[in-house]
């Protein structure tokens, strides 16, 4: 976590999106979206915060009209890891992760909006334990995620 907070801090210091992805009707996969929905409470000039749900690429417009500097994009995924340890990777970086699943990969989304606003596209994935549907967040993605907001807040406050 503390490479993730060192990041944070220096791409704070930019115009910065996130772009929370999943469905919080399948358990874990309500990571990204319980992340971004509470942070856009602290959009601005200089940070965006946008719950994506199950469609990312319908907010692609608001992230080129934005024009961010980094888009962070959240998601449940497979690291091959314990519940809630979170991973950064560049999003023209992707292999061996499995995101869970949505109606666009996130490599091909990544790489898109780095083409069409320029901007740098990292993908935070948390590793999840399930995402049964009907089930609720994990203690322990719920916990990371909550640890992760804290960050955010500090460093946007």
């Amino acid at each position: 976590m503390q490479k993730i907070e060192v990041f944070l801090k220096e791409i704070l210091k930019k115009k910065f999106a996130i772009l929370g992805v999943g469905s919080s009707l399948r358990g874990d996969d309500g990571v990204g979206p319980y992340i971004s929905e509470i942070l856009s409470e602290y959009n601005s000039d200089s940070f965006l915060s946008i719950n994506g749900d199950l469609v990312p690429e319908n907010f692609t417009h608001d992230l080129k009209e934005f024009n961010p500097n980094y888009v962070l994009i959240i998601d449940a995924a497979f690291l091959g890891k314990s519940p809630g340890e979170v991973e950064l990777i560049k999003a023209n970086a992707i292999k061996n992760v499995s995101f869970s699943s949505h109606s666009m990969p996130l490599s091909i989304l990544g790489k898109y909006l780095e083409q069409k606003i320029g901007a740098s596209i990292y993908i935070m994935g948390i590793q999840a334990k399930s995402l049964d549907f009907g089930s609720d967040m994990s203690e322990e993605v719920k916990k990371s995620a909550d640890k992760l907001i804290d960050t955010f807040k500090k460093e946007l406050t």
